[in-house]
């Protein structure tokens, strides 16, 4: 999420807080979940104004429904990611727009990449992201969905199953498949730029 690591137990207080009506409890929570989210987002929409914009309508959906969050046991982004979830197909739906389409815009790469103080292994990460990232436009929506859930997101398969609607197990085969079929058509890109 953040470099500035918080406790599960530190956002779940955050939240009863801002339940209460403490304003910088929610503000923390803003601030701390705005940058992945909006990653997330970004990602599945390939448009950075977009993704500004429906990431703050995630908020603002998360804090009109404030009252009805309860402790489940998951961490708060499982949540917040349900929430942009359904923020993104309510986008997709109005736009007519059938499963995401991942773009290698500049924007996108520099909004995931992590700079290092090394320019040289800075290119080299770019160009293994627009790889990475050509070869994942080629798996199906809910192969991406997972693969950016838990591995640009970090979130366990549980936070993942929750997101998806699905149980533990079911989430864990289909990340499963997802890696799977993610290696298969990198080893097929590896075999034809031999």
């Amino acid at each position: 999420m953040d470099s500035k690591q918080i406790p599960k137990s530190e956002l779940i207080a955050a939240i009863k807080s801002a339940q209460l009506g403490d304003e910088s409890a929610f503000e923390l929570l803003y601030e701390y979940y705005f940058s992945p989210l909006y990653k997330y987002i970004l990602i599945r929409t390939g448009d950075a104004q977009e993704a500004d914009d429906l990431t703050q309508l995630v908020f603002i959906k998360f804090y009109r429904n404030l009252g009805n969050w309860k402790d489940k046991g998951f961490a708060p982004s499982a949540y917040l990611y349900t929430v942009a979830r359904s923020v993104l197909a309510d986008y997709y739906r109005k736009k007519s727009r059938q499963g995401s389409k991942i773009s290698n815009s500049e924007d996108i790469l520099l909004a995931i990449s992590d700079k290092s103080q090394n320019p040289h292994q800075d290119v080299i990460n770019n160009e293994q992201l627009k790889v990475l990232y050509q070869n994942l436009q080629k798996l199906p929506q809910n192969y991406q969905e997972v693969l950016i859930l838990r591995y640009m997101e970090g979130l366990s398969s549980q936070e993942i199953a929750k997101i998806i609607g699905k149980n533990d197990t079911t989430a864990r085969k289909q990340l499963s498949r997802a890696v799977a079929a993610l290696a298969k058509i990198s080893e097929n890109y590896r075999d034809q730029n031999i």
